[in-house]
């Protein structure tokens, strides 16, 4: 008899995706959501394999909400959420294995291998997590494996940190009154990159963009670091101070290393193709 695996949330698009992929891997999928006549609570109670993918912003919310019912002991629970640390302190509280996901990829990605998922133990038995990850690696993907704790702090660089770039770069647009389009015609292929990701941003749903730099538990002290330096920056450019600009330029240079010259000759093959 094939086992179930249940997604509450199975009708959005990152829900749909996972959907088909574990269809791929031979269990049969049913899903809970707004509108279906299964309820999250029936989902659960019929699934040998739970996983939450709901709206990140209240994925929290949701899971604490619906683990009270996880009470059998050879359930796996798992996520998919952009952050781990607090979803899987969440799903701990079932009774079941747990594991949490990151896929780093969205539900529109036409790749069909070599996509990178991050798998991060909660309370889970080692046989369950290996036989899960052997499942993810038998359709193509990368499986990352780290703590929940781990993955977060390393959020803050891989998403709080180009989206709060693309955050300030947008107010700046928008202060300037500028439309972006109009200087493409003389806009080098970094300005258009960089217009695109912006673009890309903001035509995405704001809860999960602002979710994605507000609920991160690891965030606060890069956002005070962030504002501190911008004033620093301030005062420097207003003064022109030319010297001092680029003596903090190179000491992050000199950070980066053989870094910076990887990425210069990478970004020049992007750029070449454009």
């Amino acid at each position: 008899m094939k086992k179930i695996v249940g997604i509450v949330g199975g009708k959005g698009k990152t829900g749909s995706q996972f959907a088909g992929f574990f269809k791929k891997m031979g269990f049969d999928v049913i899903v809970s959501d707004i509108g279906t006549k299964l309820s999250n609570k029936d989902l659960i109670k019929k699934s040998d394999i739970v996983v939450f993918s709901v709206p990140f912003e209240k994925s929290v919310q949701i899971m604490k909400k619906e683990i009270s019912a996880c009470t059998r002991k050879d359930q796996i629970v798992m996520d998919l959420s952009s952050l781990k640390k607090n979803q899987v302190e969440v799903m701990n509280k079932s009774k079941g294995n747990v594991i949490g996901l990151h896929p780093l990829f969205g539900p529109t990605t036409n790749k069909k291998k070599d996509l990178n998922v991050v798998f991060c133990a909660g309370r889970c038995e080692k046989k369950v997590f290996l036989e899960m990850k052997k499942l993810f690696e038998k359709l193509g993907f990368k499986i990352v494996v780290m703590t929940p704790e781990e993955h977060d702090k390393a959020m803050v660089l891989v998403q709080v940190i180009p989206h709060l770039k693309i955050f300030l770069a947008g107010e700046l647009l928008k202060f300037s009154g500028i439309n972006p389009e109009k200087f493409y015609d003389i806009g080098t292929p970094m300005y258009k990159i960089e217009m695109s990701f912006i673009g890309r941003i903001f035509a995405q749903d704001a809860g999960l963009c602002t979710a994605i730099v507000a609920n991160n538990p690891y965030s606060k002290d890069l956002i005070k670091f962030f504002g501190k330096t911008s004033k620093v920056y301030e005062k420097l450019i207003l003064k022109n101070d030319i010297k001092s600009l680029s003596r903090r330029f190179s000491d992050v240079s000199k950070f980066l290393g053989d870094f910076s010259e990887k990425e210069l000759k990478e970004s020049e093959k992007i750029i070449n193709k454009m």
